[in-house]
């Protein structure tokens, strides 16, 4: 097991060595095996994967929610939804695990990793919170690694950490739509109430799927005997959600079409979307 203190400070003995010589791959790997661990895989969206696998993967802010903080020797990544991930990964729709490093916390500037664009190893700012616009996004916590972290106990890599949604009363369906015209006509459903959870399978719009829980983000639903979550806006509901109206925003949607999803479904025409129940 390796020690996720030492983890975190292994990594400053090879500041300034050149990217050429060691990317942010072959980075964290070298430190793993200054801490014992041997592991060899092809790239950083293998190493997400892996450790979403063997471990736990969140957002900054999910990681101190769960765990008080983001510990020393956790794996940072950049997460983007790029479609840069090599081919035999676009499958899995987790998205393109484009950069890994390690963090420094409290040491150091926050985080450390082989950078491209600074062409060597090098310290970056993290303070525990998700750098937007291509920065750390990510957290992983792998299960080969001992954290020394307070707040509770790392989450099982089961559920997701997100909310789970609240079930409604009794199961209802819904039909699949509210995307653009100029969009791809399938609506993801995954196997976790995340964008970042494995794919469970496409559901082509049109179709009917029961509805087994509801949340104003994530709606756990079943179809042609597969269960799994989908993004409630993506969801048109045949039935009231409880006493509130359910409003939902078809972009570029013109006022005849509306007047026809009105017909088929109920509802009433907003300027903000349309209420359907």
């Amino acid at each position: 097991m390796v020690d996720g203190n030492k983890l975190g400070d292994v990594g400053f003995k090879y500041l300034g060595v050149p990217y050429s010589q060691m990317d942010c791959q072959a980075f964290v790997e070298k430190c793993l095996a200054d801490c014992g661990n041997h592991t060899d895989l092809p790239g950083s969206n293998a190493w997400y994967r892996k450790v979403m696998q063997e471990g736990w993967v969140g957002t900054p802010e999910e990681c101190v929610q769960n765990l008080g903080c983001v510990p020393k020797g956790a794996f940072l990544f950049i997460l983007l939804q790029d479609g840069g991930e090599p081919d035999k990964y676009k499958k899995d729709g987790i998205g393109n695990a484009s950069h890994i490093g390690l963090v420094t916390m409290p040491r150091g500037e926050g985080a450390i990793h082989s950078s491209a664009s600074r062409g060597c190893v090098a310290e970056s700012k993290f303070s525990g919170k998700t750098i937007k616009n291509g920065g750390w996004n990510r957290v992983g916590l792998w299960n080969q690694v001992s954290y020394d972290y307070s707040g509770g106990d790392i989450p099982d890599p089961g559920p997701d950490p997100d909310p789970a949604p609240e079930p409604t009363p009794e199961p209802q369906t819904a039909i699949v739509g509210n995307v653009p015209a100029n969009a791809r006509q399938d609506v993801n459903m995954r196997a976790r109430p995340s964008k970042n959870a494995s794919l469970v399978d496409r559901v082509p719009c049109g179709e009917e799927v029961e509805v087994l829980s509801y949340a104003d983000d994530w709606c756990k639903i079943r179809w042609h005997n597969e269960t799994g979550y989908m993004m409630t806006q993506y969801l048109i509901f045949d039935e009231p959600i409880g006493e509130d109206l359910y409003c939902v925003t078809i972009h570029d949607l013109d006022h005849d079409t509306a007047n026809e999803i009105v017909s088929i479904y109920g509802g009433t025409i907003r300027k903000e979307g349309v209420g359907v129940g």
